[in-house]
């Protein structure tokens, strides 16, 4: 048999497809690097970069057997990763808007500058509207909040769907809003 580096990219793909441990790990040989550097590129972000590159992998991986591609391999991993890199920006936009529309909300509840006691309260209001959330979102939200796990992270923690985790996210921060806003108007006696 050739050297695993002499064959082509679908032969490999091909080996791989049979149950080939070795194939995989010269494809991911051949390609980790460059995907990376794409990733990298396109997000300014090394950690956020090799995530990215990961999953893509990860799926090659587990959905490998069933991929029938009508590119060429370095075709399907660079769309793979360019796929995941704008599904990471547009969650990330989606959570700082919902985040930026929160905080302009709470920056329109006056508070008294400096004030511990009115900072305190209005902290203690949020955190028992958190205590509110249903279950699960309550531990996606505070998972995301801790600033520490990425979507996709969150996802295999929860055994969830990144999609799940972006929408009870979202849904989370639309709640807190919503029932902040009822709060709003009590809030505005209580600082006057």
């Amino acid at each position: 048999m050739h050297e695993l580096g002499d064959l082509s990219d679908y032969q490999l793909l091909k080996a791989f497809q049979e149950g080939s441990l070795a194939a995989f790990e010269e494809i991911h040989r051949r390609y980790f690097g460059r995907l990376y550097a794409h990733a990298f590129k396109m997000l300014g972000n090394a950690a956020d970069a090799q995530d990215v590159v990961q999953e893509v992998f990860i799926t090659l991986w587990t959905k490998g057997a069933a991929i029938q591609l009508h590119t060429g391999l370095s075709g399907y991993l660079y769309t793979s990763v360019r796929n995941r890199v704008l599904n990471l920006i547009e969650q990330d936009k989606t959570y700082r808007h919902h985040l930026d529309a929160l905080a302009t909300f709470l920056g329109e509840v006056p508070i008294s500058a400096g004030n511990a006691a009115d900072e305190e309260l209005l902290f203690s209001i949020f955190e028992a509207e958190i205590d509110k959330l249903p279950r699960k979102m309550k531990e996606v939200f505070e998972l995301r909040r801790q600033g520490d796990l990425s979507y996709s992270e969150i996802a295999e923690q929860l055994s969830l769907s990144d999609h799940t985790v972006k929408k009870q996210i979202s849904n989370a921060i639309k709640i807190l809003r919503d029932r902040l806003i009822q709060w709003k108007s009590q809030l505005v006696v209580l600082f006057f």
